[in-house]
């Protein structure tokens, strides 16, 4: 596997260290059905930003540990 390397640039204000993430088991109501949801807030300008708006699910891939929900920098 090569070396995993993702960015993260708030498109509002250039920030790329002060992010913070928050999983929401009830974010988007589906058609009725409440999924999970992914929200990342830039930590300088409060941008809140769902990250369904820019990468698709894939159901396929294992879940993510209980644990890491607990993670530093897991809260908003």
């Amino acid at each position: 596997m090569a070396r995993a390397r993702l960015h993260l640039i708030c498109g509002n204000c250039g920030c790329n260290s002060m992010w913070k993430y928050r999983i929401d088991p009830q974010g988007h109501d589906i058609d009725g059905l409440l999924c999970p949801a992914v929200f990342l807030t830039c930590g300088n300008c409060h941008t809140l930003h769902d990250i369904a708006d820019y990468a698709t699910e894939q159901p396929s891939q294992p879940e993510m540990p209980a644990s890491a929900l607990d993670a530093p920098g897991s809260g908003i």
